[in-house]
């Protein structure tokens, strides 16, 4: 005991000599500094600790404790330890204040962008454990700067730090409300069983927003524009996360405010507009960010799988998949398509050389061909060389060209049409009947294959003029020898009565949606296993 103890402690020499140092601590012992120095005095060594010790009247001081053992006269025996306590409460509490500072929101009190991003980080990792869902939202209010410039920038921040405390009580005390900056705020919500949990919340912070606020003396009804991202469906960091639900968040602006959208891949097509989509197109090639899906061909008579159109996406870092219709315009205007479209054949000669590997050696792929593609005058060249480069078979592949596309030059189209058939593989031709081909010219071009367009489809089961084109498109192409092959088959009732007309082949969403790689093969596979159960 010391003047020093009696200051810092305000207890007197008289109260405490006899007891134990502990005393100071009280009931407050989960401090993980204890064991530091049980450890220490233990093996009779120095030690050092930070603890919360509490003095007379109750108030906490932070402690920094350095205890050292005293020695007896020959060395060898500990018979003391001299312990010497410093109130570094002033150090501590600034230290604490610069890190509230770094992770909150000096206006509101939330989490800034810095605490945010760790929350999220510790909310996956939680999730993934637990197999649960969590929901990114990401709220801004809309026509917030016209309130601001109307009423002044008091008055805006009275109201922003209202909302943050509406939307603290929408959530509970696992989820995160966090501040990104002006009007922006995101909340990071656990413990979600399904997508539809979220719906709720949302329901409840944009009623909590509706209530009118109070700015200078008037009532103020301000709306909100809400965009929600999930892990793991969406997205497996906080970046993307963060990304998907400001995607999703601006769909809401667009489409008149005040209203909440869960993002889906389909809103990538505005997204990558603001990201210069012909920049990303090139980063992605050279990234490889493409993929191929595969959409099953079914022979009809046996309703088997014998083939698969092999469709490309794009696996943007960012966006996720966005789907050809997005990006194939743009990359025919720029030239794109050419080194694009190498890519495809190649990945799928790859492709049919791994399956006939793995003992789904009958599959034939069909691969759609650009016109840009079609017209370059060494196009048999390079299709050789990427067979040659790849081993793939060519009697396995198709090549599949649009009606307008042979029709727009047909002797130079003849020429080429040709040297592709010298190299073994099938020419489809593609959405037929919403062209200009005329039986003469299909005499002499050496197709193999005709594809009925989906528009002939979809009401073939439903109008009788419909299904009378239809069966005059297969009833010519088998009398020339032609493969029939009809897209878009949705229904029970259209694959029944393409199969009365003869039809060979059927693909659609009725047999089968375009499917990753390992998704197709593994369908192939229990098919085989089911033929062989059979026999």
């Amino acid at each position: 005991m010391n003047p020093a103890f009696e200051r810092i402690t305000g207890y007197y020499s008289a109260e405490v000599v006899g007891l134990e140092g502990r005393f100071l601590v009280r009931d407050d012992l989960a401090q993980p500094d204890l064991e530091e120095i049980r450890t220490a005095l233990r093996e009779k060594r120095a030690g050092k600790a930070l603890l919360r010790n509490y003095r007379k009247d109750g108030s906490l001081f932070w402690n920094e404790l350095h205890i050292a053992p005293v020695h007896d006269a020959s060395g060898a025996a500990t018979t003391h330890f001299v312990s010497v306590i410093n109130d570094v409460s002033d150090r501590v509490t600034y230290q604490n204040e610069l890190e509230y500072q770094a992770t909150h929101d000096s206006l509101t009190g939330l989490a800034n962008r810095n605490l945010l991003n760790d929350r999220i980080q510790h909310a996956i990792a939680w999730a993934n454990r637990e197999n649960q869902l969590i929901a990114v939202m990401l709220l801004d209010l809309d026509h917030f700067k016209l309130i601001n410039d109307a009423s002044g920038h008091g008055s805006g921040d009275a109201m922003l730090k209202e909302v943050a405390k509406r939307l603290m009580q929408c959530v509970r005390d696992t989820d995160t409300v966090a501040r990104l900056g002006g009007d922006e705020f995101v909340l990071i919500l656990t413990d979600l069983r399904e997508p539809g949990d979220v719906d709720i919340i949302a329901e409840k912070v944009l009623t909590a927003l509706s209530k009118p606020f109070d700015v200078i003396g008037q009532d103020v009804v301000v709306t909100a524009s809400i965009g929600i991202s999930f892990y793991p469906k969406d997205g497996d960091h906080g970046e993307i996360l963060l990304r998907y639900a400001d995607i999703a968040m601006y769909r809401v602006k667009e489409h008149g405010r005040n209203s909440v959208r869960q993002f889906v891949p389909e809103m990538g097509v505005t997204a990558i507009s603001r990201l210069n989509m012909e920049a990303a197109l090139r980063r992605g090639l050279e990234r490889k960010e493409f993929v191929l899906h595969y959409q099953p061909k079914i022979s009809l008579p046996d309703q088997k799988i014998i083939g698969a159109e092999a469709l490309v996406r794009w696996q943007h870092p960012q966006i996720g998949m966005i789907h050809p219709v997005e990006f194939i315009p743009l990359a025919e205007q720029s030239g794109l398509i050419l080194p694009l479209g190498e890519w495809v054949l190649a990945e799928a000669c790859r492709q049919q050389v791994l399956w006939a590997k793995q003992g789904l050696a009958d599959l034939k792929i069909a691969i759609n061909m650009s016109s840009r593609q079609f017209r370059q005058e060494d196009l048999a060249d390079r299709v050789a060389a990427i067979f040659t480069a790849t081993g793939a078979d060519p009697q396995l592949l198709i090549l599949e060209l649009t009606e307008s596309m042979v029709m727009q030059d047909v002797e130079s189209t003849l020429l080429t049409l040709r040297a592709l058939k010298n190299l073994g593989v099938a020419i489809s031709l593609d959405d037929f009947g919403t062209g200009y081909s005329s039986l003469s010219y299909l005499r002499r071009f050496p197709i193999d294959e005709l594809k009925i367009d989906k528009s002939f489809i979809n009401d073939i089961h439903a109008n009788p003029d419909d299904a009378a084109i239809a069966s005059a498109i297969i009833a010519m192409a088998v009398s020339l020898g032609l493969r029939v092959v009809a897209e878009g088959v949705e229904k029970e009732e259209q694959a029944s009565m393409l199969t009365k007309m003869g039809c060979h082949q059927v693909q659609g969403y009725y047999f089968g949606r375009p499917v990753d790689v390992a998704s197709f093969a593994k369908r192939c596979r229990e098919q085989q296993r089911q033929s062989s159960s059979a026999s």
